[in-house]
């Protein structure tokens, strides 16, 4: 059951990964927890875990999309390296000296999730509800630094592969329309969740607990989790490019929703 749950997990992943461009995070940060206390996994490093695996998610399922961008000409490089390249440093830094350090709680994991969710939901309300929708801003180099930092240190805190935050500022503040900025974001996601895994593969957990795992990596949940993520991200793209940037914004919306009442729940429980 525990399989086929992470199956499912991977295909909704993946089809929101394409179709919305935040890597699918927002269902992995759901689903993790739960599956990763059921298969014994200590308590005190359930955040490690959750977005060390979280990230591996993401890391599939922007490479699914990636390509199918690349191959239909849709995958803007320069934006792509700059932003990445900042977020990579960033969530390095934060994962190895705070994250993995055992100071992240889940309550403040669970909060963190919560404004981030709810800034994301701001954003992107705000942008659609605009009347007059002026033309595309470029992007300086300062600018796509602070962009990437904020990227790069949402996905070390949160597993969520800072789509929440790509997504939006492209939106918003660049006034880029939906399909650029999901596609600059999953190039973003792939660069960092990249770097992280990398990272989280020969970091050695504080409590020496081994469960088919190395590192913070549980070998057969991202396994099987990629292998919906390959499968439902194909499907994500190709709906997504039927939709209007409105109802995606909203579908966006939607699922930011479900995730800030998930971690609500679990903060008064």
């Amino acid at each position: 059951m525990d399989y086929l749950l992470l199956l499912a997990v991977g295909l909704v992943g993946g089809f929101l990964a394409g179709l919305l461009g935040i890597g699918g995070g927002v269902v992995y940060v759901l689903a993790l927890p739960y599956l990763l206390l059921n298969m014994g996994f200590p308590l005190e490093e359930l955040v490690s875990y959750t977005i060390a695996n979280s990230i591996v998610g993401n890391l599939f399922a922007s490479l699914s999309v990636n390509v199918t961008n690349i191959r239909k000409k849709q995958f803007y490089f320069k934006e792509v390296f700059w932003v990445g390249a900042f977020a990579a440093i960033s969530s390095i830094l934060l994962t190895k000296f705070f994250v993995n350090e055992g100071g992240y709680s889940q309550v403040a994991f669970n909060l963190a999730i919560i404004v981030l969710m709810a800034l994301s939901i701001y954003s992107t309300l705000k942008q659609n509800l605009k009347k007059n929708k002026k033309d595309e801003r470029d992007m300086s180099a300062p600018t796509a630094a602070t962009t990437g930092t904020v990227a790069g240190s949402i996905a070390a805190l949160s597993g969520l592969g800072g789509g929440v935050v790509i997504v939006p500022i492209m939106n918003s503040i660049f006034r880029m329309d939906m399909f650029k900025a999901k596609s600059i974001s999953m190039g973003v996601i792939f660069i960092t969740a990249l770097s992280l895994t990398i990272l989280n593969l020969i970091e050695r957990p504080i409590i020496d607990y081994q469960n088919q795992s190395i590192g913070y990596i549980v070998i057969p949940l991202a396994l099987i989790i990629s292998m919906g993520v390959a499968i439902g991200s194909v499907f994500g793209v190709k709906v997504a490019q039927r939709l209007s940037n409105q109802t995606i914004s909203l579908i966006f919306v939607v699922f930011l929703l479900i995730v800030i009442i998930d971690k609500l729940s679990q903060l008064v429980l």
